[in-house]
């Protein structure tokens, strides 16, 4: 057998083909790697559309939750379009939207495909601690704690490399909080995790195996290990990322080894 073999799908009994296994796939809770952008001059470094509000003509004090979807964004409940600005307003020109009366918070800004990055601009009088947070399906990814105020000069706020598809801003004063230009990054590879390919190299005296599996830019991801496929072992909990694809690799696995299941699970939820 040469050094390295590619085990195929099928099933096989023999010792040297030790990685004849059956391949389950689970999603689970959630943990991941991202970068927040907070309190940026500019959001964003390349984004590849931004939305400004000056695409619909609406009245002011207008009620705003699909709108604006043909752009990939809504929001709930709701927020307020307001015709107005001011040149003391840093980032905010023309049209944006607004908490209203009755206060609207928390609110959300739904994307209508999941992202790697978005950002959007954020000011208000007085100035509140606010929290924003990244989801992906209702679920917490990310989230951090800042200050939104109209005096801040850089007041764009967000995420990029991880992947989300709604991002939640709740604030802890009675305050007018105003959001605009929102900058709306690639958007997420969201393929099915599946274990793609299986590497078995022979040792002397050991065998290793490679999983190779689709994966989303930003996640973790755990590796079990069983006999049975009853009762399962953890081989690692912390796999980051490599992008489109990742790789784990089991040292040292004995020449007695006759049969072994492995199972991919993604911590993000």
């Amino acid at each position: 057998m040469n050094p390295t073999t590619k085990i195929p799908s099928s099933p096989f009994p023999t010792v040297a083909q030790l990685a004849c296994v059956a391949l389950v796939v689970i999603n689970c809770s959630s943990t991941a790697l991202a970068d927040s952008i907070e309190l940026s001059p500019v959001g964003l470094a390349a984004p590849e559309s931004i939305i400004t509000f000056s695409e619909r003509a609406l009245a002011d004090t207008s009620q705003v939750s699909t709108e604006f979807a043909d752009l990939g964004v809504t929001f709930l409940p709701n927020l307020f379009y307001r015709t107005g600005d001011h040149p003391d307003w840093a980032s905010v020109e023309g049209p944006n939207l607004r908490t209203g009366d009755p206060e609207v918070n928390p609110f959300s800004i739904h994307f209508g495909s999941a992202l790697t990055s978005a950002a959007f601009a954020a000011i208000a009088q007085p100035p509140t601690a606010a929290t924003i947070t990244a989801k992906l399906g209702g679920v917490e990814v990310e989230s951090f704690e800042t200050t939104v105020s109209i005096d801040n000069p850089d007041n764009y706020f967000g995420f990029s490399d991880i992947v989300f598809d709604e991002i939640e801003i709740a604030y802890t004063e009675e305050t007018r909080l105003r959001i605009d230009n929102i900058q709306l990054g690639p958007s997420a590879n969201l393929a099915p995790l599946i274990i793609t390919d299986i590497d078995v190299t022979e040792g002397a005296e050991s065998k290793s195996v490679t999983l190779i599996w689709q994966s989303r830019p930003g996640r973790t991801y755990a590796v079990f290990v069983s006999e049975d496929l009853r009762n399962w072992t953890e081989l690692n909990d912390s796999v980051d990322s490599g992008g489109a694809q990742t790789s784990f690799t089991e040292e040292e696995i004995s020449q007695e080894e006759t049969s072994r299941y492995y199972r991919v699970e993604d911590t993000a939820g």
